[in-house]
């Protein structure tokens, strides 16, 4: 649950079209989605996002929390916001802040994009307060946050390079990598769309600068992700409608539930019966 929320806002990188480029010009264009996030069966999470675009501007932001027993031993509260341009075809971020609560503490982070590659970051609490240990700054140059990562992948992905690919990502506490590889598409059954769909396989592969401490036992840092990506509208391209992991304790499944802004309470969408392609 804890970096699931950056996953689901960055894969809505999918709605923006991947063809803009600094001095063209589209309307502008508001979507916003909602997933409910299940542990072992249960509802464990909720996250709500929306993206925003003009010209060749994007934000992407997204809401998420814990709910349940999870809730109970971990207390998630978060707001996620990257920002940036398209050049030549490339997500170029300038800004990456997230803020929220966590186990009852204040955590958040921003960093700023400047030329060349270079940023500038702040993180609260520092990494020696928070048990970890400072990722080296030359493993910094050259990385981006991870929604536009994600977002940059899509893009390969609809420009005919398929699910491929592998970034450097710094979150404003961690280093990783991002690789991304393409599996055999299949149908898939949720709350709000059942239908075909392809599949998006995405793993992380940590670097630096990962916590010492665990927080739950058995509750594991899922080895992959699967991501469905599905078409609901013709006036789309292709979405996440699922994405399921094994994070220890169990599957790890979150659900598309809502376009347009939710609809129910967090985990009420699983009593209605799914809908194909929604028009």
């Amino acid at each position: 649950m804890v970096n699931w929320p950056i996953k689901l806002a960055v894969l809505l990188a999918c709605l923006i079209p991947p063809s803009l480029a600094v001095g063209e010009s589209l309307p502008q264009r508001r979507i916003e989605l909602a997933y409910d996030v299940y542990l072992g069966g249960f509802l464990a999470g909720s996250v709500d996002l929306t993206t925003e675009q003009t010209d060749a501007r994007y934000l992407i932001t997204t809401t998420s929390r814990s709910h349940g027993l999870l809730d109970f031993l971990i207390e998630l509260r978060r707001r996620n916001e990257s920002q940036g341009l398209f050049i030549d075809h490339q997500v170029r971020p300038s800004r990456y802040v997230t803020k929220g609560v966590w186990a009852g503490e204040a955590r958040s982070v921003e960093i700023d994009y400047g030329a060349g590659g270079a940023l500038r970051f702040t993180a609260r609490p520092s990494a020696a307060d928070d048990d970890r240990e400072a990722v080296p700054p030359p493993h910094l140059r050259g990385t981006i946050d991870p929604l536009s990562a994600l977002y940059q992948a899509i893009l390969r992905s609809d420009k005919g390079a398929g699910c491929m690919g592998r970034s450097k990502i710094f979150d404003g506490r961690r280093r990783y990598d991002f690789e991304f590889e393409a599996i055999e598409g299949e149908q898939t059954h949720g709350p709000f769309y059942s239908g075909p769909a392809r599949i998006c396989r995405m793993r992380q592969i940590p670097i630096a600068g990962f916590s010492k401490r665990t927080w739950l036992p058995r509750l594991t840092r899922p080895e992959w992700t699967d991501i469905w990506l599905a078409k609901l509208h013709d006036n789309l391209p292709p979405v996440p409608v699922r994405l399921q992991a094994d994070a220890g304790l169990g599957a790890m499944v979150a659900h598309l539930v809502a376009v347009g802004g939710r609809k129910q309470p967090p985990g009420s969408a699983a009593l209605s019966g799914p809908v194909a392609r929604p028009e």
